[in-house]
């Protein structure tokens, strides 16, 4: 159907919305304009609610809506309800954020790290409701109950979010007296009981990758094993059986990037290191036979990299590998990376050129557009953590891509997470702040909301 629009000039205040007719999938947006869009009026502010269903009775009752209003090419810190911003219970770096089913964002574990102290492994975990700006401590990472309970700290680890209101989280490391331990297990979390389920995997992992296909089901790739070598042996996890299962072509890769193409039916490896040399292939994998196997579609990379941000581009068929070094093992030993590559299961094309950074933190907006936000970048005196953002747009009727620089961040940050709210924004959280001369474990939330293409 055609957009219900109605124009409010803010002297009048609040107003009754125009009538919503009834149907499923119903959006309400909000926006604030400088004067009318027909008098040359720009959007100032910005905010969408979750899409709700509008009953067809009359006299069923109509749902009340929530919409956080944010100015838009702004970072704004969340107000909570209770008034004062929003911010993490507990400072993290390393950690993993994920957009759930209701919107929250759920933020895991992690570590922590502060100059002259031993960096520690977190196990807490909570939950941030971008709407209220409300967040809640989720359960911690672990199993069992009261003197059974087994605390699974862990960081560096990935999480996939499952069918059915649940979340993997795989492998990552932990601290200890021993030094930096991977972790062979994983814990699916059912948001909505607050339980942990324990899963062992196959090989001990961190710093590795996974993604999951269209059926939900979960490939694992590479990483870093106890001996400090990279981990040649790719799995599966099947949230259906809730089993492991392997998978026969080994994938020998850590600073690669993995992500689903063709609406989940492949998923993609891009880039990363064996541990002694840059590979540059791009693998494609689907799920046949009870395991992932290789759809026989590949390409190679233009420059290979490592440490790169792989990432949807103007849909599911292409994906954008921006930023990275160009060393087989830490980004000191090499040349960061100012470009980037279009790379889709029939060809490798070069992207736009960047600013350079590795370790990068790049969201995919839902206009097709994507945003890559701070990362690390060489100075004379060393790697530092990086302030850049950055806006990648589409080109149009085969137009070449282009690139926009946005406001740098009030706080530089590497080892952070970005995730695309169901509103549009994106919610940057924690990371690792190193200038160089010391570094601190950063606790903040900050919500950028683009300005929209219309």
């Amino acid at each position: 159907m055609e957009p219900v629009e109605r124009y409010v000039p803010v002297e009048r205040g609040a107003t009754e919305l125009p009538a919503v007719p009834a149907g499923t999938g119903r959006v309400l947006e909000v926006r604030g304009y400088t004067n009318l869009p027909g008098e040359g009026g720009r959007v100032v502010a910005l905010g969408r609610s979750r899409p709700f269903d509008v009953p067809e009775s009359a006299e069923a009752q109509r749902p009340s809506i929530g919409v956080a209003l944010r100015r838009v090419d702004t970072y704004v810190w969340p107000a909570r309800a209770r008034g004062g911003c929003a911010s993490l219970e507990e400072p993290r770096a390393g950690h993993t954020a994920t957009v759930l089913e209701d919107g929250r964002v759920l933020l895991a574990g992690g570590m922590r790290a502060e100059v002259g102290q031993p960096s520690s492994t977190l196990s807490s975990a909570e939950l941030f409701d971008p709407v209220t700006g409300m967040l809640e401590m989720a359960p911690e990472l672990g199993t069992g109950e009261g003197s059974d309970f087994q605390s699974s700290p862990r960081a560096f680890h990935t999480a996939t979010r499952l069918p059915g209101g649940r979340v993997l989280l795989a492998g990552g490391a932990v601290e200890s007296v021993e030094g930096t331990m991977p972790l062979r297990s994983a814990l699916v979390l059912d948001v909505a009981g607050r339980t942990y389920t324990a899963v062992e995997l196959k090989r001990a992992r961190s710093h590795h990758a996974a993604a999951a296909d269209s059926g939900g089901r979960v490939l694992l790739v590479g990483g870093m094993d106890s001996a400090g070598s990279v981990v040649p042996d790719a799995e599966g996890f099947d949230p259906a059986t809730g089993q492991v299962f392997s998978v026969s072509t080994p994938v020998p890769r850590v600073g690669m990037g993995v992500m689903p193409v063709r609406d989940g039916r492949s998923i993609a490896v891009v880039g990363g290191s064996d541990g002694t040399m840059l590979r540059p292939e791009v693998l494609f994998f689907s799920y046949e036979g009870g395991s992932f196997v290789p759809s026989g579609e590949t390409g190679r990379l233009r420059e290979p990299r490592r440490d790169a941000a792989l990432v949807p581009f103007a849909g599911s068929e292409r994906l954008l590998y921006v930023g990275g070094h160009a060393s087989a093992d830490g980004a000191e030993n090499g040349r960061i990376l100012a470009s980037s590559e279009l790379v889709s299961p029939s060809d490798v094309t070069a992207g736009p050129q960047v600013f350079a950074r590795s370790a990068i933190c790049a969201v995919a907006l839902p206009d097709g557009r994507v945003m890559t936000i701070g990362g690390r970048r060489s100075t004379p005196n060393g790697i530092v953590s990086d302030s850049h953002v950055e806006m990648l747009v589409p080109g149009k009727n085969g137009a070449a891509p282009g690139l926009l620089g946005l406001k740098p961040l009030e706080r530089q940050r590497h080892y952070h997470s970005c995730s695309v709210l169901e509103d549009g924004s994106v919610l940057i959280a924690g990371g690792l702040d190193d200038s160089g001369n010391g570094w601190t474990t950063l606790g903040d939330l900050v919500i950028y909301t683009p300005v929209p293409l219309d």
